[in-house]
Parts: structure tokens; sequence; C-alpha cells
């Protein structure tokens, strides 16, 4: 009859495979102190690990399951835990308990050895099995464990030894029905692969005085919140996790997929761990995030969360990717500043979105397939397949402009080409909309013999240099503008950089101030406090906001500083604690004489016509910053833009190009303010 109990015992674990008389747990590595009481003290606070297994789903009627549930807490270097266990075995053996942890952890130069005991009890039941050999089907058996846990870095070794007393199951009078002594070893490691990246392996044997099982992990974790892996057990099969980790709270799934001898008659096995860290800020924390929260609220006049000193628009609520500025697009790049505002774009095209392959390719064809006779403005048929591609391309992209630029050879007169290239780009603009598409989305432009891609000399030469060019924007913004838009942002962008070490703060950046025998004079600079060279100041040039500046020697009288691209008048020779205010103070600007008039081209009837404007910017500018709405490449254009508008605009030409201005000053934070309140698409030339 012994014989027959002990066949029981051994034929119901081996039901359920090998060394399950602990619990089988695949995610052991999000719930080690369950298997190792040393590891209770890891964490100085509540941690709660609940893990729910199914094993072998479809083997029995009666489900295989696990519910485990441990609570740890590391005060110092000790830590206390607890453990409810509930393990089912398909109806036939059944096991319950509790177990109390405690860990005792010691340090060892850099790394830290912890030692662990578990102790408790669980009760066994047969409740299936009728055997008049039995003595009872019910047992409460004590579980006592013991561990050790050493921690460096990132890699852990842990060992643990549960069934230590080997206690005997009292189902019959035999002795042989023992609970066995287990040694559980584990290893594992953290490696951070790039920012995103990290690999978790882990590799855990079970021994016994008969047998030894492998598990071997390799888990991923990207950018700290999801969890993929797998890993293989022997015996078993492999396994596949799929988890989120939200900081406080965990959740991990993982499928045993079973290639044993029970793979044809279950469909794997399921395992879910649900953890909450119980983490609550100290005192100390909570007042410097208060203050933090503080200084953020005093330092961040629009509240959008972009501390001012870094806000490129302090005053107006903004997105923090778009350094405190309004961003329509999302793109990042504020919308003062983008070309193309409404439109989500690239960095590289400021903004604006770049053309893809196949738009790419319909240009470049249309490009390549227009033809014009010699000295004629007809287009030639075979021009309009790839013509007619263009157009549609524009068609079912509203938002597009097309720029048409006419060029010509050099037979004949300057005036002649210029006026052949006109009427070769007015001929493409018609055919454009002559099949639907507006006159303002077709930009024309000429430029007559004056731009050749080849020498004029052979006749093939000249054939490339009879052109009309296409190209496709988002904007209308030519390249000069953009070129100034950028800068200006990128102005901005390096004054938000971060400071500099030195002695003097200028525009948050602090240089130091070279004097000899220096006599206390004061100069405000960006209202910051400065300390000048006064009568024996030796000759020393400084760089101020990236300006070069000559300072006053010893027999210098009346001699003139550039600070912040303004004139100001500097202490002479005689002047002692002499205050010079530099913003908010007047200054003396000297401006270049303003052209009086221009030359323009117009077309009427197909033929170009001279007209001479008489107006002229009424505001001195050399020097100052302008706030400019506008850029033309012909006078013609900005003088109609200038009378068209019913605010009071000017205009002047600086290296070619008529910028259209509605505001002007030396003082560059007057021109940000107006820019800022002027409620238009605007930008600020800097006078450098």
């Amino acid at each position: 009859m012994k014989k027959i109990s002990l066949l029981i015992i051994v034929s119901v674990f081996a039901t359920i495979g090998f060394a399950q008389q602990f619990p089988l747990q695949s995610q052991y590595q999000f719930n080690y102190p369950t298997i190792n009481p040393a590891a209770s003290g890891e964490n100085a606070f509540y941690r709660a690990r609940a893990s729910f297994r199914d094993q072998w789903v479809g083997l029995t009627k009666n489900p295989i399951s696990t519910q485990i549930l441990t609570v740890t807490k590391g005060f110092g270097n000790n830590g206390l835990g607890i453990t409810f266990l509930s393990d089912k075995t398909g109806g036939a053996f059944n096991k319950s308990g509790a177990v109390l942890s405690f860990s005792h952890r010691v340090q060892v130069n850099n790394s830290h050895l912890a030692f662990g005991v578990s102790a408790g009890a669980s009760k066994i039941n047969l409740s299936a099995i009728d055997d008049p050999a039995l003595l009872t089907t019910n047992d409460v058996i004590p579980e006592f464990t013991f561990g050790m846990y050493y921690t460096l870095g990132d890699f852990k070794l842990g060992v643990s030894i549960p069934g230590l007393l080997q206690t005997n199951m009292d189902f019959s009078d035999s002795d042989e029905n023992t609970l066995d002594r287990h040694l559980y070893t584990m290893i594992s490691y953290a490696k951070k692969l790039n920012d995103d990246w990290s690999a978790h392996p882990s590799i855990l044997v079970k021994t016994t005085s008969l047998h030894n099982q492998i598990d071997a992990n390799i888990n991923f974790k990207l950018k700290n919140k999801l969890w993929f892996g797998t890993s293989y057990r022997q015996d078993f099969g492999p396994t596949i996790y799929v988890g989120i980790d939200f900081g406080k709270l965990l959740s991990v799934y993982s499928f045993d997929i079973s290639t044993n001898e029970v793979a044809n008659y279950s469909n794997g096995s399921h395992e879910f761990t649900l953890g909450y860290d119980f983490i609550s800020l100290s005192e100390a924390e909570k007042k410097k995030k208060a203050q933090k929260k503080e200084e953020k609220l005093i330092n961040d006049i629009d509240k959008d969360g972009v501390k001012d000193d870094v806000d490129l628009c302090p005053g107006v609520a903004g997105d923090e990717l778009a350094n405190g500025c309004p961003d329509f697009d999302k793109d990042g790049i504020p919308d003062k500043f983008d070309l193309c505002p409404h439109l989500f774009g690239e960095e590289k095209l400021q903004g604006c979105p770049e053309l893809t392959i196949a738009e790419n390719l319909i240009l470049t064809r249309a490009l390549g397939d227009l033809k014009f006779d010699f000295d004629k403005d007809v287009i030639k048929h075979e021009s309009y397949i790839t013509l007619t591609d263009l157009t549609v391309l524009m068609h079912k992209n509203p938002l597009m402009y097309l720029l048409i630029d006419g060029h010509a050879s050099a037979e004949g007169s300057a005036s002649y080409n210029l006026s052949l290239s006109a009427k070769r780009a007015k001929a493409v603009q018609n055919f454009f909309i002559g099949r639907g598409l507006d006159k303002g989305r077709l930009i024309i432009d000429f430029y007559g013999e004056a731009t050749p891609l080849s020498d004029n000399i052979s006749e093939k030469g000249r054939a490339n240099n009879r052109r009309v060019e296409f190209d496709i924007r988002y904007h209308l913004y030519d390249e000069t503008t953009a070129n100034d838009i950028l800068e200006e942002y990128d102005y901005l962008l390096d004054n938000i950089a971060g400071a500099v070490d030195s002695d003097v703060i200028i525009e948050d950046e602090q240089v130091e101030m070279p004097t000899k025998n220096a006599v206390d004079s004061d100069v405000i600079v960006e209202d910051e406090q400065v300390e000048m060279p006064t009568k024996n100041a030796v000759d020393s040039d400084w760089i101020i906001e990236d300006e070069q500046i000559e300072m006053p020697t010893k027999n210098t009288v009346d001699s003139d500083v550039i600070i912040e691209d303004e004139q100001v008048e500097m202490p002479t020779k005689n002047a002692v604690d002499s205050g010079v205010g530099i913003e908010d103070e007047q200054v003396e600007v000297s401006a270049k004489p303003i052209e009086t008039s221009y030359e323009k081209v117009e077309i009427e009837n197909d033929e170009p016509k001279a007209v001479i404007a008489d107006v002229i910017s009424k505001s001195p500018i050399d020097g100052k910053y302008l706030v400019v709405i506008q850029v033309f490449n012909d006078v013609s254009n900005a003088i109609d833009y200038t009378y068209s508008e019913e605010e009071n605009l000017e205009y002047t030409t600086i290296n070619g190009k008529y910028y259209v201005f509605a505001f002007v000053s030396s003082d560059r934070e007057a021109a940000e303010e107006f820019r800022n309140n002027y409620g238009k698409e605007c930008w600020i030339l800097d006078p450098r």
C-alpha cells in the first residue's frame, strides 16, 4: 500500500512537470523575492507584485493555475516581505499558504551582498484521490527557504534553497513522501544599448539531487516603457513576453509554447503579472518640487511651460517644441519664422513640406520637355503632355505655387531679349490659366539674356539659354528674404543657447573688461552694469554682442563707440563717474542716401514698356532694424504694394531687392514688440 501511495504522489508531480513541488513561474525576473527572500529589501519602498498563471490550457477540465501575491519593502539594510500562494493542478493536488521573509544587506566595496530567510506554512490537499491507503488527504507543512543575493551595478547573482527542511507530507505512514530540497541559481544583467533600447538577459537553473532544469531569458526594453522578450525552459519550450512599464505601474504578459509530451493536448500556458510601486516623495523632495514649480511660474509670464529666458515669445503662450512661440502646424518652427506656418514641414526647408520623388519627377519632366521655336513665344505641342501632368499636380495641391522664370539667348539687343523672355514666361502662365489654375498661384519673372546656362557662341549653347524654368514652392518668399528670416531665427536661438562663463554680464553672458588704473565709471549695456575704462585706460578692443568696439584711450576726446549697432557718445578725457544709458536712450544714427528713382518693365500688349517711379523711402534706414512685410525684385511691384495697402508702408532697396516695411527703429526690442503685435506675417531685417 505504501508503494501505491508513493506512486500516486509521483504521478501527480509528473503530470505538471519537473520540480513542480514549487510553483512554476515564467516571469520570475519580475517577482524575484518569491523564490529568493534575500531580494526582499532591494527597494526602499513598498512593492507589490501579483502573478496569475494558467498552465497547459485545455489539458484537463479543471484549470491548472497558480496565483502569487508578494509585498516587499526595504528598511535601510533590512527588508521584509510576505507572499501568499495558491497552486492548483487540475483538481488533484492543491497547495495554498503564506510565508514571511526577512533579509539583511551588507556593502562590499561598490557591491551589496544580502542574506535572507523565509518561513511559513502551506496546506496540501489531495481532494480527488480515493485510496484506503491514504491516512489523510490534507496536510499542513512548514516551509523554509534560505537565499543569498549579490548585486554589482546592473549585474545580479542570486542563490536560494526552497524546501530546506525536506518536510515529509503525512498522506500515509510512509516517510518517502517528502518535499524535496531544491537549489535555484539566478544570474541577470542589464545593458543599455542606446538612448532607446536596453537588454536584460537572465538565466535560472533549478537543481535537485536527480535533475537540472535551465530557464534562459532575454528581454528588451524600449524607451524605458515597453517590454519585449523571449525565453526557453528545458523540458517545456519557448516563451514570448510583452509588457509596459509606467514607472510605478508594471504589467507583463507571457505565453508559453509547449513542446513536451503535453503539446498535443494543450493550448499552451498564459501568465500575467501586475505590479505597483508605492513610491512617495520625501519632505525635501516635495519642497524642492514645489520650489521648482513656483520658479517656473515666476519665470514664465505667458504660462506656456517655457521659461522666459529661453522663450522666443515670452509674452505669447506657445509650444515648448517651438521655443515657446505659437506653432500652428506643430512642426517645431515658430509661426513667425516658418515660411509655411500652416503646413507641417521640414526644418531644412524652414518649415515647408518637401516635394516627393513623384512630384519632383513631374516637375523635372515638364521642365525638360518645354520647347519654343527660335525667336518665338509659342509653346510647341509636344510639350503639352508633361505640362498637363504638372497642371494636374497643381490642382491636387492647392497650396502650391509655381514659379515661372523666362530666359533668352544673346541674339539681338538686350531689351529685345528681355521682352522675349517675358513673353515666353507669360505664354507658359497663360497655358496653366487656360486649364483652370488661378493666376495668383503662377508667379512669373523674366531675365532676358542676363542669366545664361551655357555660352552664347555655339547654337547648342544658345539653345540651352532659350528656356523657361519652373520651381514649386509652398511660399512666395525669395531666397534673400528666406535667408533673412532664417538668420533672425538663428540669431534669437543663439541668444538663448546658454551663458558663457566670464566676469561681466552682457545679454546673459559674462565678459571681463580689462582696465588700467580705471576710475569707477558705469555704463549700462543691456540693463547690466559694466565697469568701463576711464581717463587712464590703455587702448583696448572688446567684443560686445559680436561687435568690435574701440574703447576710449588716454588721450581720446569725444570718441564714439558702437554698442548694439547704435552710436553712443562715450565719456571723454575729463569725464569721471559719468553714466551712459544704452537701450532706452536716444542715439544718433547717420543714414546713407536713398535712391530717388528706379526703372521697371511692364508688359502691355505683349510689348515691354519702361516707366519711371518717383516714390522714395521717407525714413533713413541705415543701421536700423526694419519690420519687413514683403520683398520684391521689381520696384514697380514694391510701389504698387506700398500704395495698395491702407496702412502707412514704406520701401527701400538693399542689394538689388526692394523691401516694404511697416516699422523702423534703431532699438531691436522696439522692433520685436511691433512685430509681435502687428498681427500679420512679418520679420525683422537685421542691419548687420
